[in-house]
């Protein structure tokens, strides 16, 4: 696959609703958002409203980056050192928004997530998302290499959930490592949890 060449830019909150959208897009037909939101339609509505606070959480605490004019986005947290759980009110609405079923799925993910999330200090990726409209011209995989670029030079490590095998096998080429525990979701998907350190 050739390397996208394009422009590689942090983002700022102008960006929020454009990085909303390529997620919402992106994660439609995710298996685990396919999990939370087993209806199409219900999915689709809802999409925005469920990433907005991500969104918002990593421009605050964060990094946010954005390829090309919207074609991809990634978010990144800091975990470790100094970087406490700094609690915001991204989600106080995220009950009402998405609804209680959703909502109870959705916490039995991030119970299982936080329970497996590593102590030591990295960088972590809740989400990497490119536009369907750009698959396979190798968005993701520029917008990856530029934050490791940056934790091989600073000597960080990085750590996702990966959201299924394929994916995961993607996530290997670059460096990462599967840890020896899956995900597994109750009638539902397996995440593989993956960790990288630094090159």
């Amino acid at each position: 696959m050739t390397e996208w060449q394009g422009n590689i830019r942090r983002a700022s909150t102008t960006d929020a609703a454009v990085v909303t959208g390529i997620l919402a897009e992106a994660f439609m037909r995710d298996p685990v958002s396919g999990w939370i939101f087993p209806a199409d339609d219900h999915r689709a509505r809802v999409h925005p409203a469920f990433f907005g606070p991500f969104v918002a959480l990593a421009l605050r605490t964060g990094e946010v980056h954005v390829a090309g004019d919207g074609l991809g986005a990634t978010l990144w947290l800091p975990v470790g050192d100094d970087h406490g759980a700094d609690e915001g009110d991204e989600f106080a609405e995220l009950e009402a928004t998405i609804g209680p079923d959703a909502m109870k799925r959705f916490g039995m993910l991030d119970e299982q997530m936080s329970a497996n999330h590593p102590a030591e200090p990295h960088w972590y990726l809740p989400f990497i998302a490119v536009h369907p409209a750009h698959h396979g011209k190798g968005v993701g995989s520029a917008l990856l290499r530029d934050k490791l670029t940056e934790l091989d030079r600073a000597g960080t490590a990085a750590y996702l959930e990966a959201s299924s095998a394929r994916n995961a096998a993607l996530y290997e080429r670059l460096g990462f490592r599967r840890r020896p525990t899956t995900l597994d979701l109750p009638d539902g998907p397996s995440l593989y949890p993956m960790w990288r350190e630094p090159a």
